[in-house]
């Protein structure tokens, strides 16, 4: 074998070299990328869903206060009937009015959420360690928020005894979306919900001629769980 030929092997030999070290190389990066996904991938989603459903929290928050700009009374959602004797004897909700108020606050979350998708959160890559000291450390990891379906409204109310014949009578006004969290590596729908108190009021009954101290509970107080 004369010294080019053997040059040229050696050469080729050089080269192999260094595509099985570059292969070796690709493989394990590929690995340690495979391994950090499982295993951060979790805390990524754990850290996006918390930070996005505050987010949404506060804007279906607003949509609610949106709602009820110009002020809701309680007699405009509930009807207060007497007996012959001027005592309760019955409440009916104002359903036209309740539908129109739950409207207005869907209304307001589906414009406000869309609003949002448009923006961007990001998650420090080092909040998915765990570890205080690079909380806040490395690249930001964009996560987007999509909401998805339609918006849920309803209500519900509360009985709470505050005298010996006296009752306050609570409405809240409830708002339910579903939103996706996108991060780079995959997606997760959610739902998000805030609520309200739109309207209370203080309903007397008779005196009662004798009383024993004991307090109800709130399965007892809360006619609408």
């Amino acid at each position: 074998m004369t010294a080019a030929e053997i040059r040229k092997y050696s050469a080729r030999v050089r080269r192999r070299r260094r595509m099985r070290r570059m292969l070796m190389f690709v493989l394990v990066l590929l690995a340690l990328f495979l391994l950090l996904d499982r295993n951060f991938k979790p805390l990524v989603f754990s850290l996006a869903e918390a930070r996005s459903a505050a987010m949404a929290s506060r804007v279906l928050a607003g949509a609610l206060a949106e709602a009820m700009e110009g002020g809701v009374a309680y007699d405009d959602l509930m009807t207060v009937r007497m007996d012959e004797k001027g005592q309760v004897a019955l409440l009916s909700a104002n359903t036209m009015a309740m539908n129109r108020l739950a409207d207005r606050a869907g209304q307001a979350a589906l414009r406000r959420l869309n609003n949002m998708s448009s923006e961007r959160v990001t998650v420090p890559l080092g909040a998915a360690l765990g570890v205080t000291l690079f909380a806040g450390s490395g690249p930001g990891i964009p996560v987007s928020i999509v909401p998805i379906g339609s918006i849920g409204t309803d209500f519900a109310t509360e009985f709470e005894a505050c005298g010996i014949n006296q009752t306050r009578h609570k409405v809240y006004l409830r708002v339910t979306a579903s939103i996706r969290i996108v991060i780079p590596t995959g997606a997760k729908t959610t739902q998000v919900s805030a609520n309200m108190l739109v309207a209370e009021s203080i309903i007397v009954g008779a005196v009662p001629e004798g009383f024993v101290g004991y307090e109800l509970s709130g399965e007892e107080l809360n006619l609408v769980p």
